[in-house]
């Protein structure tokens, strides 16, 4: 199978490297695979030996211009199935293929419903034409109605394989971690931080780490630091920047924290669950966080954008350590569930049916 994939950057952030992974995983299972991307930033992403990548960052001219350059090189490389991930990239997939032999499968990397989407409202109407499409959750599934080609949930795999384990909580430090891109829009590190403002009232030998960097241009880090100085925290609620091995980096921490308002399955929650370390998480919208955390079982979910919940979960794991190491033990059983070679088999399998049909 020759297989197109195309998405607007590669960088660590969650839906490039799920996009890495699936290109590496066809790659691997025999397939030719071709990356595209059209605004990637320089950094030292790589990609395994045998994958072509092409990169229209320097040359592309405009929304036109990108659909031109992508179905001229669909016409040269002639693949049986073209992948793209995000929004902008399932648009350019679509028409790119338009009236080719070749498949478009579009895929949904995050929340269709999220505040403020209007492209996703104002190019809806061309979904219609994709061949194929890929979801995560069934929730996401359920907004494109209009898509009645045959179409898949597949859920993330657990990338990162470690033999890091959080320890009892004998053994960790009061501390309450995070990691993630900061972002207040859809993270909502602002929410952690009033959560942690009341809870350090409680109990205030505990310190707050959040890891992470924000988009470039933006300016959240700022931000919350300024909430950090206005609520008094300083010393006490620290942005750590990036983490090279958040896992490493986590494992020591008493409790795990998310606080998005919408995510599809989160990669930072699951490298936490995979760990071992008790988390608390939003019910985020569509769903992803619910899909892994079967409440007060492996974890605990609570309200999003509600400060007062995510200051009440992480008090409850904190006045029931014992407790909250069971949930923790709990949570490394999505290793089984997510494993990667399971995932793999399912998006092989998908797009093989397409091509046959």
């Amino acid at each position: 199978m020759k297989v197109f994939m195309l998405i607007r950057f590669l960088d660590y952030s969650g839906a490039p490297t799920m996009f890495r992974w699936v290109a590496e995983a066809l790659h691997k299972r025999g397939h030719e695979v071709v990356v595209c991307t059209y605004n990637t930033p320089k950094n030292d992403i790589t990609l395994s030996e045998g994958i072509q990548w092409i990169d229209f960052t320097e040359e592309h001219k405009g929304f036109f211009g990108i659909v031109s350059q992508v179905r001229r090189f669909v016409k040269k490389f002639n693949p049986d199935v073209s992948v793209s991930f995000q929004l902008d990239a399932n648009v350019y997939n679509i028409l790119s293929c338009y009236g080719l032999k070749t498949k478009s499968v579009v895929c949904e990397r995050n929340d269709p419903y999220k505040p403020g989407y209007w492209k996703l409202k104002l190019f809806y109407p061309l979904f219609r034409f994709a061949d194929g499409a890929v979801f995560q959750l069934p929730k996401a599934r359920e907004y494109y109605k209009n898509v009645k080609v045959p179409v898949t949930v597949i859920p993330n795999p657990i990338v990162a394989t470690t033999t890091i384990r959080c320890e009892g909580h004998d053994n960790r430090k009061k501390i309450i971690a995070a990691h993630g891109r900061i972002d207040i829009f859809q993270k909502r590190q602002d929410v952690l931080i009033d959560a942690f403002a009341k809870l350090v009232k409680d109990f205030p030998d505990y310190q707050l780490h959040i890891y992470g960097s924000q988009w470039p241009g933006t300016h959240d880090e700022d931000k919350l630091r300024e909430q950090i100085r206005r609520l008094g925290l300083e010393g006490k609620a620290q942005l750590m920047g990036v983490s090279k091995d958040p896992q490493k980096d986590i494992k020591d921490s008493m409790v795990w924290v998310s606080t998005s308002d919408f995510e599809g399955i989160s990669n930072a929650l699951m490298d936490a669950m995979a760990i071992g370390i008790p988390v608390v998480a939003t019910d985020c919208s569509p769903g992803g966080a619910a899909f892994l955390i079967k409440n007060k079982e492996n974890g605990l979910l609570v309200k999003r954008g509600d400060a007062d919940a995510v200051y009440e979960g992480i008090k409850y794991m904190i006045e029931h350590l014992e407790e909250a190491d069971e949930m923790g033990k709990k949570a490394l059983e999505i290793e089984t569930l997510l494993d990667s070679n399971k995932i793999e088999e399912q998006w092989e399998n998908y797009l093989l049916s397409l091509c046959k049909a």
